[in-house]
Order: C-alpha cells, then structure tokens, then sequence
C-alpha cells in the first residue's frame, strides 16, 4: 500500500546556534565554547557554486569564517572583514547552505546590523596611567603575577603577561642601563672562567655560576613567577677572600645599584671587622634580584671554600 508523501516547506526565516570559534568560556578549570545566536533570512537561491561565490565576492565585505556541516547540507559562513579575524566580530554575516538533497544554493543573510564601527579592539599599549601604577609598583619589588593581581584588586584592567614584561625589561633598562652582552657570551666566560682555580691567591675566578633558558623546566631553582624569561647568576672571588670567609662569624649581603655589571646590579657577600670596617668575600651578578639569587649567592661561596678544601662557613648571624 502505497503511502503519501508529507512535504513540509521550510520557513525563510531561520534562527540558528552558531559557534564562533574566537569566543571561550572559561567555566572553572573547563573551557567551552560560547555558542552565539543569530536570526537568518533566506536571500538568493544559485544554481551552482560559482554564481553564489561571485555574488560574496562582488560584495567586497566578507571573509572566510568557519564551516559545520548539518542534515541540511553544508553551511559556510562569512565574517565582516571590516573586524580582524581574532577577536570580538561584527554581528553581520551572511551563509551559503550546499542543500544535501540537491545541487541548490541557499545564501541566508544575518538579520543584525553592522557592529564593526561599535567593536572595541584592546588596545595594543599600556595607557600612561596604568603604566605609572605598574612602575609604583614594580619599586615595591613586585613580581609579573602579584602586580596582574593588584591592579585586578584596584579595577585596573591589566595588561598581557608579555606587555608587562617588556614594560618591565624597560623599566630595568631605564634604571640601571642596557644590557650589551648575549646570555651565550655569558655562560662561554663563566665555563672558561671555572674550569681551573688560579695558582695566585688574589685572581680571581668563577667560584659557581647557573644559566637558565627559558624552555628549561628541569631546574630545581628555577622561579615560578619568571619560568618565562632567561637567567643567569655567576659568583666571583679569590683564594684569599675565600680564606678570610671560611673563619667569619658574621655575614653581611646586599645588593647594589651605583655598582652595575651590564645594567645589572651587583650582589655583595662579605664581613665587618671590630673597626667596622667592611671586608668582601666575592660577588655575584644575577639577572634578578630575589630568594633565588640570594640562595645562589650563598651556596657559591660554600662551593668555594669546599673547593679549597677549607673549613665550611658556619655563621653566628646574617645581616642583609
């Protein structure tokens, strides 16, 4: 027995749920993609491809977005190239529908206006305020992640990580000068500096030094807050120094900003006399100046007096 066939004719005027790739959602520790409504009206009806990419083309508007592919046939949909391709988009598009059934081609145009003029772009500097804030801050001896979250606490939007950086290499070179030597010269001067401890007790050498690139995890040492910048630290001293340090109760450490290495300060190790006069052991230059760099400094001048066989350094009190 035959059965009559119900044709059900589809309204022109669609509402459909697209995903737009540039937009997430953080959701806790899961992110998903937000999904963006918008109404679509059924224009144009092409007989073949290239009479529907023609009139897309002629319109000289639109670009490339995205593609999903549905029971009803392929939808291909165009962004308003008015808006980079990366970022907030304009609410206008317009979509060609490959029907599935046939060799037919719906263009549906999106029912919402242009925005591109109304679509606000972050802005590609720092503002001068902003930076202002992150210069007060960065002389409280804040790190990248604490300043984000100050300004967050104060409603300041904040910039990148890597805006912030480069402001804050900025902020380093302004102060203490620029750097004019590479991260590889430095390491080839401390290898050839440490391979041999001098027959003279008043030369000096590289007692410990540590280089750390920034794809390397491995390190024990290494500082959360800066696993994505380059480090160095290197300790020097002398035989006579590291006699004098190996019979010293009392330790003195800090760093220093009229003496520069590179634009880098120099961190100073030594002790006071009954005179209060102040004796030197060595010193240390670091990229940075925090618990890391003053860990290393330590631990340099015991690998130096361990390398000379002297007694360990056992002091009563540190002033720093």
């Amino acid at each position: 027995m035959a059965t009559a066939l119900e044709i059900v004719e589809v309204p022109a005027y669609v509402s459909d749920d697209e995903v737009d790739p540039n937009a997430i959602v953080d959701n806790g520790n899961q992110k998903r993609m937000k999904k963006r409504q918008r109404n679509w009206v059924e224009e144009k009806v092409f007989n073949n491809t290239e009479e529907a990419e023609e009139v897309v083309i002629k319109e000289n508007q639109w670009s490339y977005h995205h593609t999903n592919t549905t029971a009803a046939g392929k939808k291909t949909f165009f962004r308003c190239n008015k808006v980079k391709a990366r970022g907030k988009q304009c609410d206008a598009g317009i979509c060609l529908l490959f029907d599935s059934t046939n060799d037919k081609i719906f263009l549906f145009r999106a029912t919402s206006d242009h925005t591109h003029d109304s679509t606000q772009e972050k802005p590609s500097r720092i503002p001068n305020e902003v930076k202002t804030v992150i210069q007060e801050l960065y002389e409280l001896k804040l790190k990248p992640k604490a300043i984000i979250e100050v300004l967050h606490e104060r409603g300041i939007t904040p910039p990148n990580i890597s805006q912030l950086n480069n402001f804050l290499r900025t902020i380093k070179n302004t102060k203490l000068g620029p750097t004019s030597i590479s991260l590889g010269e430095i390491e080839q001067w401390c290898l050839e500096s440490s391979q041999s401890i001098p027959e003279s007790i008043d030369t000096p050498f590289v007692a410990s030094y540590q280089i750390i690139y920034d794809d390397d995890n491995e390190n024990d040492d290494v500082d959360d807050d800066d696993v994505n910048e380059n480090k160095f630290r290197f300790f020097i001293t002398t035989k006579r120094l590291l006699q004098i340090a190996s019979r010293s109760k009392r330790i003195h450490a800090d760093a220093t900003y009229k003496l520069l290495w590179q634009g880098f300060p120099v961190l100073i190790v030594g002790t006071t006399d009954l005179d209060r006069h102040f004796h030197a052991f060595g010193m240390s230059v670091c990229s940075n100046e925090t618990t890391h760099d003053f860990r290393f400094l330590f631990r340099g001048l015991q690998e130096g007096v361990q390398k000379l066989n002297l007694e360990e350094i056992n002091p009563e009190f540190l002033i720093a």
